[in-house]
């Protein structure tokens, strides 16, 4: 059932657990949940589409390094970010859960291991249990039999979510499952106390005009995103000093993102093989992305100087590329039932800018599951890179400016090491650079500054959006927010899902690694439940 709080009041029916947020680790738990048999409620600041005034909420104070994501990667909206994201899923490597030298001194309370079903789960949920991976037959054979010999490295194949949207991958159950009540315009504006602290009572709600209610549960999960679960504790903190919480130092630091930055040019030396092995691949509906990583470590492999992660993919720029984003943004409205914003003259001015491309991409898509691209512009390699964690890196409150509801806004304080990364990517484009030559795949020209190391380099690194920390895990309230199971230290009902409790970031986008938790605190909750 979905209320909104412009038209009818909450249900006064007593909830199991509330969700904050309606996003995509929220309405997985929630649905989750509801199969259980438990009753819940999500509570979503936006509407059922995005909505200036809502968005409005996402304003915060940037200081530190610039920071895009934090203003154009938050969607206040039914679904979340998911209305925003491509889909694009991979998981962590069991490296990123132990400590690193120079990365981490500590490894996460949780092992791959443990976690590893719950990948399993989330790909069964979102239906991608038979898509492929490096490791199916069927992907090899996309490769001519077997996968390319790039010494040093690993070739893996990222999955694309059909329906990226969660609000409308889970649209039945949303609307119509009898024991999960969606709230929208219900902004979360502070946690209400037991006087001990220890359990949180309600969650203060503000509706559109300002008035406010109380939405209680037994148990209450912050799935509301990395900067809004940080900005709500932190608030909290400031009104009530039993919050177990307050002057806990990990409370809103930590935080991380991805560095993207172009680390050279590639000029194929094979052009039909390596495009055969970089193209994105199209099979069965679902879209797949090659990519490189180091090799994990053992005999032969390459060790990286720190060990922070990086992954590199190859960006193909071409004369038709504005008319084939175009033609995918109106196939997609299509296929979900709504008509194109573009009319007839922009879809034939399209149609037309495709040029001779159409029959090697026909070909291609047959022939080889490939999504082809001329590339007439050049080819680049891409780096995603992981950013060394820092205590200092971290959100606060600026008591300076409020959002519309009275609410302090966020501070963003992002920072990197700087020389740590710089010296990982440069490796990483060197080794990468040496392999493809090796394999008679391309050459790769390495960036000039970050060739050298030059800390210049580092300008033309952008944020990735993938927001991480604020509520690491930890072995101990001195070491993090939340325990192995996600639990508020010193609480006994708030919890907190989402990338906000990762220690380090990996190479990944986080949201598949977020969305196993997520899956793995369903079924702590209903462990809870039965005892």
């Amino acid at each position: 059932m979905i209320i909104d709080l412009n038209h009818a009041p909450p249900p006064e029916t007593a909830q199991d657990v509330v969700i904050v947020g309606g996003g995509t680790v929220a309405l997985l738990l929630a649905v989750l949940l509801e199969r259980q048999g438990q009753r819940v409620t999500v509570l979503e600041s936006g509407g059922g589409s995005f909505e200036t005034p809502a968005q409005a909420l996402n304003d915060a104070t940037v200081v530190g390094r610039a920071h895009s994501g934090i203003a154009v990667a938050r969607g206040r909206a039914l679904g979340g970010t998911s209305n925003l994201w491509g889909g694009q899923l991979t998981g962590f490597v069991p490296s990123d859960f132990e400590a690193r030298a120079g990365v981490s001194d500590a490894p996460w309370p949780i092992t791959y291991d443990e976690l590893l079903p719950w990948y399993e789960a989330v790909a069964k949920e979102l239906r991608l249990a038979d898509a492929l991976d490096e490791h199916t037959p069927q992907a090899r054979k996309l490769f001519g039999g077997g996968y390319p010999d790039i010494p040093g490295f690993t070739l893996f194949l990222t999955r694309w979510l059909k329906e990226p949207a969660m609000a409308r991958h889970f649209r039945e159950r949303l609307q119509n499952a009898p024991n999960l009540t969606v709230l929208l315009h219900a902004h979360a504006t502070g946690l209400d106390l037991s006087p001990d602290g220890e359990r949180v009572s309600t969650v203060r709600v503000a509706r559109p005009d300002g008035s406010l209610t109380a939405i209680a549960g037994q148990r209450v999960v912050l799935a509301n995103g990395t900067i809004e679960i940080a900005r709500l504790l932190l608030a909290c903190a400031a009104e009530q000093p039993q919050a177990p919480w307050v002057g806990n130092p990990w409370v809103g630091a930590g935080f991380q993102d991805h560095l993207e930055m172009r680390g050279g040019r590639v000029h194929p030396l094979d052009k039909p093989r390596f495009l055969r092995t970089f193209q994105n691949i199209v099979l069965g509906g679902h879209k797949y992305q090659p990519k490189l990583r180091l090799a994990s470590a053992g005999a032969g492999a390459l060790a990286a100087d720190p060990a922070l992660q990086v992954t590199g993919y190859f960006a193909f720029e071409s004369s038709i590329g504005e008319h084939l984003q175009h033609l995918k943004v109106m196939a997609r409205s299509l296929r979900r039932g709504a008509l194109p914003r573009q009319g007839l003259g922009e879809l034939l001015r399209h149609l037309r800018g495709m040029g001779s491309a159409w029959l090697p991409m026909v070909v291609q898509y047959l022939r080889h599951h490939r999504i082809h691209n001329p590339a007439d512009r050049g080819v680049w390699l891409v780096m995603h890179a992981e950013q060394l964690p820092r205590h200092d890196s971290r959100i606060t409150l600026d008591p300076q400016r409020k959002d519309r509801f009275g609410m302090p806004l966020a501070k963003l304080d992002w920072r990197i090491g700087g020389q740590p990364e710089l010296r990982a990517m440069a490796g990483f484009m060197r080794r990468i650079g040496d392999s493809l030559q090796a394999a008679g795949l391309a050459r790769v020209e390495i960036d000039a500054l970050l060739a050298n190391e030059d800390t210049r380099a580092l300008d033309q690194a952008t944020d990735t959006y993938h927001q991480c920390g604020g509520a690491r895990m930890g072995h101990h309230a001195r070491d993090g927010v939340v325990d192995r199971d996600l639990r508020v230290f010193g609480t006994r009902n708030l919890y907190v899902a989402g990338a906000a409790v990762f220690r380090t970031s990996s190479y990944a986008n986080p949201t598949f690694t977020a969305m196993a938790f997520t899956a793995r605190l369903a079924e702590q909750l209903r462990q809870e439940a039965s005892t």
